[in-house]
């Protein structure tokens, strides 16, 4: 008689990640059973679900389909600020395993022309027939989303639509499109209900790419570099979240909450920046006890196409995304 097995066994012995077979049994297209906070799973629903799990997935719902009355739908967070060098692509990157390892499911959305998320989760832009700027290009020639073609799975157990730098040609696209900061909102309609989180990785300045974002997001995730300097880049993004909401563009627009990064607590000056934040920003908006520390490990697991979560599973960076991912569930801005 066929046993149950842990999750986390079932995964070294068919060779995929925890991730993808919890994410699978928490909705259902993998029968497993919950005991305490493990979940246990038959040998053989794991060999029918890698045949054909998948695949049910992404054709159970039609294309298009507007999403029944009541269904519930993603929050959709970006991750913005305008600053480069904030740990904004790590962050997606290493937030969304971490929400998936914990049975949500999780879309990630490249939306930088840089690509330095799709590119840090194992693809490669120049091979991909269609990108996030593929199916921009075709809604506004047909105002219609075809979002679908271009979601990839990934190893890190979310999925992806990918980016290249090609979407720097949508600055000028979209410069004479018709409600031009609705776009992005338009092409990611057709899944909101398909997933819980819809986290969207945007480019290092305020522009129409940007606002995009900002408009289809219900909450903005803002990664603060524990720095004297980059509090003005904050005091800017909070300017333009308020803009958004004033104008019309995004009324229910919200801030999740302000993340520290490259935080590093051996240094009196970086300390002493950490708590410049608080008390700059923590009367206004959410600060995240969670404080992600400066870390080589991070540009390691870039070079190996890996999240933190599964380069270094039980190291401090992989822990706080976790703790981060937990601490946004539990409640809103």
């Amino acid at each position: 008689m066929e046993e149950y097995i842990a999750l986390r066994d079932a995964a070294q012995q068919f060779g995929v990640t925890v991730a993808r077979l919890r994410r699978a049994a928490w909705d259902g297209r993998m029968q497993a059973r919950q005991v305490g906070n493990q979940w246990m799973v038959l040998p053989s629903e794991v060999t029918r679900f890698l045949r054909e799990g998948d695949r049910r997935r992404t054709r159970s719902t039609p294309a298009h389909t507007a999403p029944s009355t009541g269904a519930a739908m993603a929050r959709i967070i970006a991750v913005a600020i305008p600053k480069g060098g904030t740990a904004k692509t790590t962050t997606t990157a290493a937030l969304g395993a971490a929400l998936a390892e914990q049975g949500q499911r999780v879309l990630l959305v490249d939306f930088d022309p840089q690509g330095n998320l799709t590119q840090s989760l194992g693809l490669r832009p120049a091979d991909l027939e269609h990108t996030i700027y593929s199916v921009l290009k075709h809604y506004l020639a047909r105002f219609d989303s075809q979002i679908e073609q271009a979601i990839q799975p990934t190893s890190a157990g979310v999925d992806l639509v990918p980016a290249s730098v090609r979407l720097n040609l949508a600055n000028e696209e979209l410069a004479v499109a018709m409600q031009r900061e609705f776009v992005l909102q338009k092409l990611l309609a057709p899944v909101v209900s398909r997933y819980d989180f819809i986290l969207i990785d945007t480019l290092p300045y305020l522009g129409v790419l940007v606002i995009n974002a900002l408009v289809a997001a219900n909450e903005v995730l803002i990664p603060l570099q524990a720095e004297y300097l980059a509090t003005e880049s904050v005091g800017l993004m909070l300017d333009h979240i308020q803009m958004i909401r004033r104008s019309g563009l995004n009324p229910q627009l919200r801030v999740a909450g302000i993340l520290l990064t490259m935080v590093d607590q051996r240094t009196v000056i970086n300390r002493e920046a950490v708590e410049h934040a608080h008390r700059t920003f923590g009367g206004t908006v959410r600060v995240f006890e969670t404080m992600i520390k400066r870390s080589v490990r991070f540009p390691e697991s870039q070079a190996y196409h890996q999240t933190i979560l599964a380069y270094e599973p039980h190291g401090q960076g992989a822990q706080a995304y976790r703790a981060l991912a937990q601490e946004l569930r539990n409640g809103t801005a």
